[in-house]
């Protein structure tokens, strides 16, 4: 079902008639304001089917239904737009098997804490009771003890619908748990027997937006004697740019004091302007730089090995969480934490240093002295971009600058590589949020999480950077048939070097003198030289196949005028340039 076919005109609506629970349902998902279903179906959910069929008959507003051909999709599309938007959505997938299937996707929202209402069917009764779900949900579908023991490790909470009469309230809880701290997906199954039965309309009640938490005014104010006690402070951030409000936030924190910001090298967002004389690029480390005071924004993973943080600088945590469960270990060695929604935290210090008033003329030594270093760190990238230069194949430096240069400016990144991600973090070129996604950890989840973004930013250029061993993880197939149908095409750069140069690398990191690097005989490394952009042609697509540098530029040229017309382009682009595992 395409988007413009939920826009319809009011008709004639029957006469009040009892429903049964798919309408309530669909009224749960209404009350949370959830603005998409996104489900890789299965034969559970013709209750809401039908509901949905009277929305469009009678013009009412509700959700957008939408079809796709893989569970990894469902969860992944939802993600995206939820990155975009910031509003939770609602997946819908089959029992068991399909929940089995989505987990990983399903766990990565876990991991990134991304709010996510998932639910799959189940059957009660198995035809005994009058009511004939299919022999399926006998012989094949049931799980002992409930779907919800699937998934129970890969979300924050599941739970068993009770009845229809519970159906409602449960959902609206659900979706409310979704959306606190540590926000997550969530999980509930619900039998088709109940959804079947005739069920009474739950008053109409709008959720409540969710809480904005912050620090106490005290541990607000401590954080700043130590902002304005330290020589030379620094923040490390990590994944507060999926949020605009934070991305500026951090900003005017920055300028107000002079602090300087690096980046995570595992960074999943673009965090801070990349032409500010504050940046300082990827990974530094503050002792080197003669900072006395880090802190940590949003970042959950500052140090490796984890215990590795450095003596003698103060280390302050600002997270809404910072402890986090998903984690098995975690080494932060913060003295104190600010625990509350980021960009407000951010607002409250940048004010009240403000109040309590700057050093002038020490704020702009420190200005002066921070900028110097972003110079050097720019001297650097472009450095490494005329070495890159002499190069006779096509290198990441090479690769991300014409694509820039040629695509609008607001283009959208997602990058699901990785030996070749921190050159790609490191000359793609940002000024504003939500330029850069990385895709969520485990494989096969960047085509689906890219077309998540576009869904929620249709007008936006959307790339997607993924590496040869990486996109035949991914559903390739369904996702183009998805990005054809909804009118969302995707240009997907495959950086082909022909293996997984990752488990060579660290083959030889381990064996550095091992029979598999004299013999050159490793297992799990090559690759065939696949055509993968070949597989365009499902839903017509533009595919080409990039060897030179002379035809690099052309080629994206040619692949930005396809997916203008509506068509997802596929480049593959031949990189045997070997890039060292970072």
């Amino acid at each position: 079902m395409n988007r413009q076919a939920m826009q319809v005109s009011p008709q004639i609506v029957e006469p009040a008639a009892p429903h049964d629970s798919g309408e309530v349902l669909l009224n749960a998902f209404r009350d949370l304001g959830i603005e998409f279903i996104i489900s890789s179906p299965g034969s559970e959910w013709p209750p809401l089917w039908e509901a949905l069929a009277r929305q469009r008959r009678d013009g009412r507003k509700g959700p957008v239904y939408i079809d796709c051909g893989h569970e990894t999709l469902a969860v992944g599309i939802a993600a995206g737009i939820t990155q975009i938007t910031g509003k939770m959505q609602a997946v819908l997938l089959h029992a068991g098997p399909g929940l089995a299937q989505g987990a990983m996707a399903i766990g990565s929202a876990r991991d990134l804490e991304i709010p996510m209402l998932v639910m799959s069917g189940e059957s009660s009764t198995y035809g005994e009771a009058g009511f004939d779900p299919g022999a399926q949900w006998y012989r094949n579908l049931s799980v002992v003890g409930g779907q919800q023991r699937i998934i129970e490790p890969m979300v924050k909470w599941a739970q068993q619908v009770p009845s229809s009469e519970t159906l409602h309230g449960c959902v609206v809880r659900a979706g409310e748990l979704a959306q606190r701290v540590p926000k997550g997906p969530v999980y509930l199954t619900v039998s088709m027997d109940s959804m079947m039965q005739p069920a009474k309309q739950p008053r109409q009640l709008a959720t409540p937006p969710t809480p904005k938490l912050r620090p106490s005014a005290a541990d607000i104010g401590a954080v700043v004697q130590a902002i304005r006690s330290a020589k030379a402070p620094l923040i490390a951030v990590h994944n507060a740019g999926a949020d605009k409000e934070a991305f500026d936030a951090l900003v005017e924190l920055a300028e107000c004091f002079a602090i300087p910001v690096t980046e995570a090298p595992g960074a999943y967002f673009s965090n801070f302007p990349k032409g500010h004389d504050l940046y300082l690029g990827t990974n530094v480390r503050p002792e080197t730089i003669g900072c006395d005071l880090v802190l940590l924004v949003e970042n959950a993973t500052p140090w490796y090995p984890p215990s590795n943080f450095p003596e003698d600088v103060a280390i302050i945590s600002i997270s809404d969480n910072a402890l986090k469960g998903h984690l098995v270990y975690q080494q932060l060695g913060a003295s104190q934490y600010l625990e509350g929604h980021v960009a407000s935290t951010l607002k409250l210090l940048t004010e009240e240093l403000r109040s309590v008033g700057t050093d002038v003329d020490e704020i702009k030594r420190r200005r002066t002295h921070f900028g110097s270093l972003h110079e050097t760190w720019l001297a650097s990238i472009a450095d490494a971009r005329k070495r890159a230069s002499g190069n006779k194949s096509i290198t990441v430096p090479l690769l991300v600058q014409t694509l820039q240069r040629v695509l609008p400016d607001d283009a959208a990144f997602v990058d699901e590589t990785i030996v070749h991600r921190p050159l790609i973090r490191e000359h793609l070129e940002w000024e504003k949020p939500h330029v850069y996604f990385r895709s969520p950890t485990g494989l096969g989840q960047g085509v689906a999480y890219a077309l998540g973004i576009k869904q929620a930013a249709p007008d936006r250029t959307v790339v997607m950077l993924i590496g040869d061993g990486t996109f035949m993880y991914n559903p390739i197939v369904p996702a183009l048939a998805y990005a054809a149908e909804q009118g969302l095409p995707l240009l997907i750069v495959v950086l082909n070097n022909k293996k997984y140069a990752v488990m060579e690398e660290l083959h030889n990191r381990f064996y550095p003198n091992g029979t598999a690097r004299k013999e050159d005989d490793y297992y799990g490394v090559h690759l065939q030289d696949n055509h993968y952009e070949r597989v365009a042609s499902v839903v017509d697509g533009f595919s080409q196949r990039v060897e030179e540098i002379s035809d690099l530029e052309n080629a994206i040229r040619n692949a930005r005028s396809a997916v203008a017309d509506g068509r997802t382009a596929i480049l593959n682009v031949i990189m045997p340039e070997p890039v060292p595992f970072k």
